[in-house]
């Protein structure tokens, strides 16, 4: 049994490492390199994309956050904790995505950030999308995946967890 267990997780673990290897690799800042499929275009200044052939859709982007708010970026590490403002955050996000039902968003406090993880659905049109969000230092980052009904979410799992934090 344990043997099995062992060949799944190596299984897992080379599949994962393989999917990844190949990937772009996308520096949004000197702060945060993001893994896409293949290269993205730059769609704005701060964000890139990309629609792989299966319509599916990946972006990330970014905003000094904290700055544009004139808050302390420490000050600002401690406000993404709260409810009042997590709460905040998921009216922002749902009034500029109406398309979709999205779920309350779940935190995860790691050593020198936060993150926000939400979905929702589009009934409309069969998709939904699949975020995280990450707090680093003042900076808002969104890593967003829109997939079609019926796609496999290997990909989407690989590029919502593929960010890389420089030293």
């Amino acid at each position: 049994m344990k043997k099995i267990v062992l060949l799944c997780f190596l299984t897992f673990y080379s599949i994962f490492a393989i999917a990844q290897k190949n990937w772009f690799k996308q520096k949004l800042t000197n702060r945060l390199t993001v893994n896409f499929p293949s290269a993205p275009a730059k769609t704005a200044g701060t964000t890139f994309a990309l629609k792989d052939s299966t319509n599916t859709v990946y972006t990330a982007t970014y905003s000094l956050i904290a700055q544009n708010l004139k808050i302390d970026e420490k000050a600002f590490g401690k406000l993404t904790t709260t409810n009042e403002f997590t709460s905040d955050f998921l009216s922002s996000l749902q009034a500029t995505l109406p398309q979709y039902n999205l779920e309350e968003i779940r935190i995860k406090r790691e050593k020198n950030y936060v993150s926000y993880f939400t979905e929702g659905k589009d009934e409309t049109d069969k998709k939904s999308i699949f975020m995280h969000i990450i707090f680093i230092d003042g900076i808002y980052y969104s890593l967003s995946c829109i997939l079609p009904y019926g796609q496999n979410p290997q990909k989407k799992d690989i590029f919502l967890s593929s960010f890389r934090l420089a030293k």
